[in-house]
């Protein structure tokens, strides 16, 4: 439809606007000591991309952590709020990862209920940061698959 000459133009982005499909990929790392029991650093990386174009890639180091599992939540949680805070709308977010645990418990489709309150807490912050992505999918992968993620997340000790 043509608007008329004199007619104000709406350059609002309608939903068929959305940004490319994107891939997330999430992962922890933490190093131990030489009892190798004592953990003495942890760090958390991801990266997101759509088709060859890498647009978000990090690494973080963690100060305090509880456990590894609320590592890995914690990745995913920095990376969706990553995906959020660049204020673009994004049609669909495709997540990876390896913690397979963590995955299936953000998965609404499959949910399976986090043990404590962080990691549930967690959880329920990740949904929320994505909440507005009309189609958000999560898959467990392979360590293999998801090798930038993990080089990330070592990179990202001090």
């Amino acid at each position: 439809m043509v608007a008329p000459d004199d007619a104000p133009v709406d350059r609002r982005r309608s939903d068929t606007d959305f940004a490319p499909s994107l891939l997330l990929y999430f992962d922890a790392s933490v190093h131990y000591g030489a009892d190798n029991a004592t953990p003495t650093s942890a760090a958390v990386g991801f990266l997101v991309e759509s088709g060859v174009t890498t647009h978000i890639e990090r690494s973080l180091a963690v100060d305090a952590f509880v456990a590894t599992a609320h590592l890995e939540y914690r990745a995913l949680l920095e990376a969706v709020r990553a995906v959020t805070a660049t204020g673009d709308r994004v049609a669909s977010l495709h997540v990876h990862g390896d913690a397979d645990a963590v995955i299936r418990a953000v998965d609404p489709d499959h949910p399976a209920e986090p043990g404590d309150r962080i990691c549930r807490d967690r959880v329920d912050a990740i949904r929320a940061a994505v909440a507005d992505i009309p189609v958000v999918t999560y898959r467990a992968v392979r360590r293999g698959e998801n090798e930038r993620a993990h080089d990330l997340a070592r990179a990202g000790h001090r």
